[in-house]
């Protein structure tokens, strides 16, 4: 481990000298990006240079002068050569009149290994802020009722700003992208197959949102959003972000309360007696949660960073169950309240200069900790009481190691160490988990013409213990080799081929492990299970973009021991438990066709064809079976006058099978309208969702001894009222948003 250190450091070392570097702004001393460095030996030119976003530049070689030049600026010329120069242009007061040059702007572009769309006008045509320019990604889907982020065959969705992952609950970070104004946004970045660079866990798809980098000033965000169906939802929130030039702090707080109520109505055949079971359940949360990140840049290529993070839920839950079994009927009421709450701290430094070396170091703490109690009376039997704790304590270190080359060949390296403790109880019964990760990787990437390429590998070693008041389970070690190919091909401006190969694993959350049981009622119970092993996931995608614009992306994916919750009948009794099932195969196929009907009517269409074929051996027998499905939806953005938007979606899923469970499809319309305020900064929006309720879900299984069927509905017809109010300077400097090293392991923690 040592040596590994200091090679990256050494390495680091030798890349980072510089000879020749220096600032060049404006008559006002702002910071010019782009200006264009030209470096000359007698008069033959050697090297070309771009200043970077605080006008910086750098180069390791000798030159006996160079010119600056810049649109709407004199040139300079300068001999006496040496380091930390200050160079300021003069404006070209001659200059002619500007040329306009219209042209299509593109809204996708394929890179070796991410798809980016890049904020230009004709996106802000179709997206005012960050949520909605994450909707417009091929395979991206936001849920009907904005709190989910979903991408096409993958498990989950790993969120990032500024390569930093944002740990919050599904709804706290849908409305932090919505508080962030599409202005404020440079890029953002998709990865379907993420490199060997990203830890994730499992199938699991990477977002990472790039902001503008600005100067000085204040500027912040307040959104109030409330939703009325049988309960009502209020959602609160705030950004604000404060810049100084060498110092930038940003803050996010919200406030969340509401009610959600579903209801199910479940038959079971169990020959000869049919059991009916009707159930109502009603969860009732407040949320409140706050985020503050700070940078500092000590120097032009230095900065340190901290953030400070707290999630905190208390809910309040019931679960009423009126269950027929022939001549038998039980009334069961179930209570339940928990407070839970993560805590998390970030300590990071990053090195970064025009000469294509960047060093990142990150120390991560987070703490969760759960207290739950559950308090069941069923007509004519005990009563029945569970008390629950949980607590989780995370550390990790991270170094992060890139150099690119002028001849765009890109080496990036890194290690991660993390420790996992959780200590888990149910009332007299104790299970202690331990997990020590120990991971190396490192990828070559290299563009030349119209080929781009990278190569990479991860290694993982992983050692896993858990202690039970009489078992020692699991009690295991293992290392895995990740490896990850990407390829790209452009034969023309018009279009563009990627195709990437890569294997993942994906370790078990935290609370499957836990060896606990409970009844549910008297012929449902629910249990863990401490043997899950690892689940493999090889992946290979290909994709094509036209005019970036369209995009079609064809995604196959291969998991063995996978994961997910079987059924075991015991008697008239049905347990539930999560087991490593067997082999599940997914077949995706997505495509997005964004449209500009006319210049006030934007439309964003998308079509998902797909096929999932498990096999394996299950509790009732083998099973080896698929099943095609689909999705189509629409969007559409119409301007109505100046002031006015109206905004319409509707969404059709066909029918879906996943193992046993075999689920009908579903539809959602949805419509609202807008009016701009204060010089466009503010925006009142009232909407309806689920117009014709239509959305719903129904499963039914029919495999070996276990038949029935389940129907359930719940509040998604909504009518919404929202108002978004944005001030102060758009031209502040962002906090550099940072991938913290504990992502994997908090998102594993299944809370």
């Amino acid at each position: 481990m040592k040596t590994i250190l200091l090679s990256l450091f050494l390495f680091y070392s030798l890349n980072a000298v510089a000879q020749i570097t220096g600032t060049v702004s404006d008559e006002k001393m702002q910071p010019l990006s782009s200006a264009v460095i030209r470096l000359y030996q007698s008069t033959k030119p050697v090297k070309i240079l771009l200043t970077d976003n605080q006008g910086r530049f750098a180069s390791n070689g000798t030159a006996d002068y160079m010119i600056i030049s810049y649109t709407g600026f004199l040139a300079d010329t300068l001999r006496n050569l040496g380091p930390d120069m200050i160079i300021q242009l003069r404006p070209d007061v001659n200059m002619l009149k500007e040329i306009g040059v219209m042209a299509r702007q593109p809204i996708i572009s394929q890179e070796t290994d991410r798809m980016v769309i890049s904020v230009n006008a004709q996106v802000k045509n179709l997206a005012s802020n960050g949520l909605d320019i994450v909707n417009l990604a091929p395979g991206v889907t936001v849920s009907d009722n904005e709190d989910m982020i979903m991408m096409s065959g993958k498990a989950e969705v790993q969120v990032m700003i500024n390569d930093k992952v944002v740990r919050m609950t599904a709804r706290d970070l849908a409305k932090m992208l919505k508080a962030m104004p599409a202005s404020s946004i440079k890029q953002v970045e998709f990865m379907s197959n993420p490199p060997a660079k990203y830890e994730v866990n499992g199938n699991t798809g990477i977002i990472n949102v790039k902001t503008n980098g600005v100067t000085k000033g204040l500027r912040g965000n307040i959104e109030y959003s409330t939703s009325q169906s049988n309960h009502n939802w209020t959602d609160l929130s705030g950004l604000l972000n404060y810049g100084t030039g060498k110092l930038a702090i940003s803050g996010y707080g919200a406030w969340h309360s509401g009610g959600y109520l579903i209801e199910n109505t479940k038959i079971r055949q169990l020959y000869p007696d049919v059991i009916n079971q009707q159930t109502i359940s009603l969860d009732k949360w407040s949320d409140p949660v706050f985020r503050i990140t700070a940078d500092y840049a000590s120097s032009r290529n230095s900065t340190f960073g901290a953030v400070i993070e707290r999630e905190s839920s208390t809910n309040m839950g019931s679960y009423d169950t009126y269950s027929q079994q022939g001549a038998n009927s039980y009334q069961t009421f179930s209570h339940n309240s928990s407070v839970r709450y993560w805590n998390t701290y970030n300590l990071n430094y990053r090195y970064s200069d025009t000469l294509g070396t960047e060093l990142t170091v990150d120390l991560d703490r987070a703490d969760f900790y759960k207290d739950g109690s559950i308090a069941q009376v069923t007509t004519g039997q005990p009563q029945l009481n569970y008390q629950i704790t949980t607590g989780i304590k995370i550390t990790t270190f991270k170094v992060d190691y890139t150099h690119s080359w002028n001849n765009k060949l890109k080496i990036e390296s890194g290690l991660k160490i993390a420790a996992v403790q959780t200590d888990n109880t149910q009332d007299e019964k104790l299970f202690h988990y331990h997990e020590n990760i120990r991971a190396l990787y490192t990828s070559l990437t290299q563009s030349k013409g119209n080929w781009g390429w990278q190569l990479g590998l991860r290694a993982e070693q992983t050692a896993a213990r858990g202690e039970t008041n009489s078992l020692i389970k699991p009690d295991t070690s293992y290392v895995n080799l990740l490896p990850s190919a990407f390829f790209t091909y452009a034969p023309n401006a018009k279009h563009h081929f990627g195709l990437s190969l890569s294997r993942r694993i994906k370790r078990p959350n935290y609370s499957d492990l836990q060896p606990f049981s409970y009844v549910l009622d008297p012929l449902n119970q629910q249990t863990g299970n401490p043997g899950l092993h690892v689940q493999r996931t090889d992946q290979a995608e290909l994709t094509y973009t036209f005019n970036d614009r369209v995009s079609l992306i064809s995604t196959f994916s291969h998991a063995t021991d996978y994961f997910n919750t079987v059924y075991r009948q015991s008697g008239s009794i049905l347990i539930e438990m999560p087991a490593n099932a067997g082999t599940f195969s997914t077949l995706n196929f997505d495509l997005n066709y964004p449209v500009k009907i006319k210049k006030w009517w934007n439309m964003l269409n998308k079509l998902n064809i797909g096929k999932d074929h498990f096999s394996g051996e299950l509790l009732q027998g083998k099973l080896n079976q698929g099943k095609w499905r689909y999705q189509i939806s629409s969007s559409q953005r119409i301007t109505l006058f100046s002031k006015y938007q109206l905004q319409l979606s509707g969404r059709y899923t066909s029918a879906s099978q996943n193992l046993i469970y075999q689920q009908q499809s579903s539809a959602n319309v949805s419509t609202s309208i807008g009016r701009k305020f204060f010089n466009d900064q503010a925006l009142l929006r009232i909407g309806i969702s689920d117009i014709f309720k239509t959305q719903r879900q129904y499963t039914s299984v029919n495999f070996g001894s276990l038949q029935y069927t389940d129907l359930g509905t719940f509040e998604s017809r909504r009518v919404s009222l929202n108002f978004n109010w944005r001030f102060g300077n758009n031209k502040i400097r962002q906090t550099e948003e940072r991938r913290r090293g504990d992502a994997d392991e908090k998102g594993r923690s299944g809370s």
